[in-house]
């Protein structure tokens, strides 16, 4: 437990992101809203889990927790915590009020306050530290540089789907221009960085096998960029009745021009994987939980755009990123489990040193 890292909170964020996408899917069963509701309350307890674990390393190994902050990649994986926290937020928003009526809703705001500071805290830090702490190559740069950027984004989305619940015009207002700007603070910079990774493949070539998964997290800042733009975009007509026509239809459009850009990250994720997996090779190891988070938050980008246009395109993407990211994770939680159980992989995960983008059995 003294050696316990963030990115362990990568579990619970495929994991929460399968139970959301569950209970929303788009003319889903009720049979499957009970399951991703079984999943989201399954989930609550990993996050509470991995917290007190994260605390009782920072009480009682200081020196050792702080000096993630100091590791070049297991710092990255600070942002795992707010983004898996969200899932437990936008649950209380959508399961909660079944099972506990409206105090759900007063749950989900205080954790979204926390959630959102935490998320604020990662931008923030995380690339301090790297500006004045780490030392960074471009041939060794991996998307795991959007793990500290892309919760400001995700806090944003989550705010934008608490906003209709409050019940004072005031919050509703303040709630609209805080998610915005935290949806600002992390979208332009992510795409950025999206043209940088652009360039340090075409110039260095693919990184190393044990990180490559890490490209499908590219498609995650992609997936809740289009979630706050279409959530804040209906939101406008709410708290900005005069500019929602503008607001909600600019909102609409950039959506679509990311939700085409993510298509694209999406097939040249599922290619390198492919590459990977016949001319190199794809160890198994818990950086596979990269599959599912940006999937699924992808996935729910395309739910909501799908709820906004009605096309049958969109229906049928639905459906398809939902059936891979529930195949995606039936795979990497097996894996993972027969990885927790099986001594010999234990012993052998123990002493292998830190992978830039890979979750560890630390």
């Amino acid at each position: 437990m003294k050696s316990f890292t963030p990115n362990w909170f990568t579990v619970a964020m495929g994991t929460g992101i399968v139970a959301l996408d569950a209970f929303l899917l788009p003319g889903a069963p009720i049979w499957l809203k009970h399951v991703g509701t079984g999943f989201w309350i399954g989930n609550m307890a990993l996050v509470l889990l991995f917290t007190l674990l994260l605390l009782y390393r920072a009480i009682t190994d200081w020196r050792g927790f702080r000096d993630i902050f100091h590791h070049p990649q297991q710092s990255m994986f600070f942002g795992a915590i707010p983004m898996a926290l969200t899932t437990v937020v936008n649950g209380f928003i959508d399961m909660g009020p079944a099972l506990i009526g409206t105090d759900a809703y007063h749950l989900a705001g205080v954790l979204w306050i926390i959630n959102a500071v935490i998320a604020l805290a990662s931008a923030l830090v995380v690339p301090y530290f790297m500006f004045t702490r780490h030392q960074h190559e471009l041939n060794t740069m991996t998307a795991i540089w959007l793990m500290p950027i892309v919760p400001a984004e995700v806090a944003a989305a989550s705010g934008a789907l608490l906003l209709p619940h409050l019940a004072a015009a005031g919050l509703q207002q303040t709630l609209f221009i805080v998610s915005t700007s935290l949806w600002a603070m992390s979208v332009p910079l992510a795409v950025l960085l999206l043209g940088v990774l652009f360039l340090r493949f075409a110039v260095h070539n693919l990184p190393p096998a044990d990180m490559a998964i890490s490209t499908w997290i590219s498609l995650g800042t992609l997936g809740t960029g289009i979630m706050g733009l279409v959530l804040l975009g209906n939101d406008s007509q709410l708290v900005f009745p005069a500019l929602a026509t503008g607001l909600k239809g600019s909102a609409m459009l950039l959506a679509l021009v990311l939700w085409g850009f993510g298509i694209w990250w999406f097939l040249q994720s599922i290619a390198l994987t492919i590459h990977y997996a016949y001319r190199l090779s794809l160890p198994f190891n818990l950086g596979w939980w990269g599959l599912t988070f940006p999937l699924g938050v992808f996935a729910a980008g395309t739910d909501l755009l799908l709820k906004a246009f009605q096309m049958v395109l969109l229906k049928d993407a639905a459906l398809v990123f939902f059936g891979l990211l529930v195949a995606f994770w039936l795979v990497v939680a097996s894996r993972t489990l027969w990885l927790l159980i099986s001594p010999q992989i234990s012993r052998t995960v123990s002493k292998a040193p830190v992978k830039p983008s890979i979750p560890e059995a630390s």
